[in-house]
């Protein structure tokens, strides 16, 4: 599938929700009035929405969430359940929604961030920035992604990428396994810490068997939705990734929280170069991306009815780069608030940098409490993942 290349628009919360084109009022910042972290400890005045709806107030809401959230009778934005960033509801139509809103971040030095160790608090930090992207993507440390899992097959070599959810978990595609749920774990090696996947690094590589194989139970391998699976990964004497340079765990997104188009992201693998090429690339590459929304991505010029509630579109604007063979099940990574999210997996797409087709995505966040329900990963903090119920 694909590496692609692509530039901004911006952030909200539904799946379906429309630019209003509106200019909303410029908010003021202040010492009290600005964004830290997750924005939890908010307690301004914006009352506005990222897309110019005016917020509703929370009195009628209010009894779900703990007053000590800053909560009350008024319409301020706020994050009482450590979502991505503050929030609010507002009226889109006859329909009640959340959006988020656009709250002015504070000055970094006023910023406090705890020292923990703890995974799911650290989770989606690298160690490393990305490089400079060069036509095509860019060659990559695995310090950029660690999150990055290279999944090998024996006697075949090199399979498909993933990315490390949790230490003892791995997040790939479901069609990367030919034989389904017939597939022989003990055939699969899973590496992280990986920057050429013809060479070895003992010391930023770990090197894990599999011990379990979970396939979307609804995945079609015709039209690959719910084109996502599972991994339970053991190293030596039984143990899990452990946190380094090179191995971290990336966020997951909170339940059903899709982005909007033109949110920049980005995506890294070890796939073709190119449609004609026949062979993976030795090093790691990554390139920025730019969400589509399905609205372009259903219309007859693009997949039109391939596109199902469970994927999303990802293209460069002059389709000169582009994801392809060998980056299936690979992350589809977005920042927000300093802390990479795991927004899609590798899936499918037509060719390799053809115009008008751009790379699709399986929707993470769609996926919440199956992933929770198969892995015991309960909740994350901020938000990153809310647990079954």
């Amino acid at each position: 599938m694909k590496l692609l290349v692509m530039v901004v628009l911006i952030a909200a919360l539904s799946v379906d929700m429309a630019f209003s084109g509106k200019r909303r009022p410029k908010s003021r910042a202040s010492n009290d009035t600005c964004l830290r972290g997750d924005g939890s400890s908010y307690r301004g005045d914006v009352a506005w929405s990222a897309y110019s709806r005016r917020c509703l107030n929370w009195n009628r809401y209010a009894h779900m969430y703990a007053y000590s959230q800053g909560l009350g009778n008024h319409n301020y934005c706020r994050n009482p359940d450590h979502s991505l960033m503050p929030w609010c509801r507002v009226r889109r139509g006859r329909r009640i929604v959340r959006e988020f809103c656009d709250i002015p971040r504070c000055p970094k030095e006023s910023e406090e961030v705890p020292h923990v160790e703890d995974t799911e608090l650290t989770c989606g930090e690298t160690s490393e920035r990305r490089a400079n992207k060069i036509v095509g993507g860019s060659f990559t440390p695995i310090e950029s992604h660690p999150w990055l899992a290279a999944i090998f097959l024996q006697r075949e070599g090199f399979l498909c990428g993933g990315s490390l959810i949790s230490p003892c978990w791995v997040a790939t595609a479901a069609h990367c396994f030919i034989a389904g749920n017939s597939t022989d774990v003990r055939d699969l090696t899973v590496y992280v810490g990986k920057t050429a996947i013809n060479e070895t690094d003992p010391e930023r590589e770990q090197r894990f068997t599999v011990d379990k194989l979970i396939l979307h139970p609804n995945f079609d391998g015709d039209t690959f939705n719910n084109d996502i699976a599972l991994l339970r990964i053991r190293g030596m004497q039984g143990r899990c990734a452990a946190k380094s340079a090179s191995s971290r765990v990336v966020c997951l997104p909170p339940l059903h929280t899709h982005l909007p188009a033109g949110f920049q992201c980005s995506i890294a693998g070890f796939g073709y170069e190119g449609e004609v090429h026949g062979r993976y690339s030795q090093h790691l590459k990554q390139a920025d991306v730019n969400l589509l929304s399905q609205r372009v991505c259903k219309t007859r010029a693009y997949y039109e009815n391939q596109i199902t509630e469970n994927m999303l579109c990802a293209g460069s604007p002059d389709w000169s780069t582009d994801a392809c063979k060998g980056d299936s099940g690979g992350p589809l990574v977005c920042e927000v608030n300093g802390r990479m999210f795991l927004f899609g997996v590798v899936s499918w797409g037509e060719g390799c940098a053809r115009r008008n087709k751009p790379g699709v995505y399986t929707q993470v966040a769609n996926y919440n409490k199956w992933i929770a329900a198969k892995t015991g990963l309960s909740t994350y903090t901020r938000g990153l993942m809310y647990p079954t119920k």
